[in-house]
């Protein structure tokens, strides 16, 4: 090898460890859509920001009112320019009229100052759970968010009425359990 050649071959190297050192190349905001046309991860419910926490909640058969719980929880949505929307049932069932549609929030996106905040509080619900009746010793709440709900009445034939989301979107849920027992169980909730 000619000390030219050598010359050259040591400027190549040292210009490409020069461009390996350089600053990385910035990763794009969650709310710019992928290169490859993949979509963005949608609004998800955290489950250990649930409260009441845990898979169940055991009321007492004797409260002496109904039983009043405050639930809440928090969801993540990387898309930080879109609201999401929370939708809130207590014993769901397809059946026309077989279920509670408690309330419909409306999640707002982050403050302009705060864009990279993915993580935003649902307003608390305050549940008054039915009195004890040994039919329904169990009822469930759910809330289920999405950025696409069909809207209310039109869903295609054989999707669940308010809570499917339209095509290239998701809907996730998040259940809380509320069951009756003879002793240990609780009547409010903070």
């Amino acid at each position: 090898m000619t000390r030219r050649n050598l010359l050259l071959t040591i400027l190549a190297a040292g210009a490409a460890g020069l461009s390996l050192a350089g600053c990385p190349l910035p990763q794009p905001l969650a709310e710019v859509s992928r290169v490859d046309g993949g979509t963005l991860t949608p609004p998800r419910v955290l489950s250990e920001s649930a409260l009441p926490p845990g898979p169940m909640t055991l009321v007492s058969k004797t409260c002496a009112q109904a039983p009043q719980f405050t639930v809440q929880a928090s969801l993540v949505d990387e898309n930080v320019l879109e609201p999401v929307e929370a939708r809130w049932f207590l014993d769901y069932s397809t059946n026309p009229g077989g279920y509670s549609m408690l309330r419909v929030d409306t999640v707002a996106p982050p403050e302009p100052n705060a864009p990279s905040q993915t993580v935003r509080a649902l307003q608390p619900l305050q549940l008054p759970v039915p009195a004890f009746d040994p039919a329904a010793p169990t009822h469930v709440l759910e809330v289920v968010v999405s950025n696409g709900f069909y809207a209310s009445g039109q869903e295609p034939p054989g999707v669940p009425p308010n809570r499917s989301a339209q095509p290239g979107y998701e809907a996730q849920l998040f259940r809380w359990v509320f069951t009756y027992v003879d002793a240990g169980g609780a009547c409010l909730y903070p």
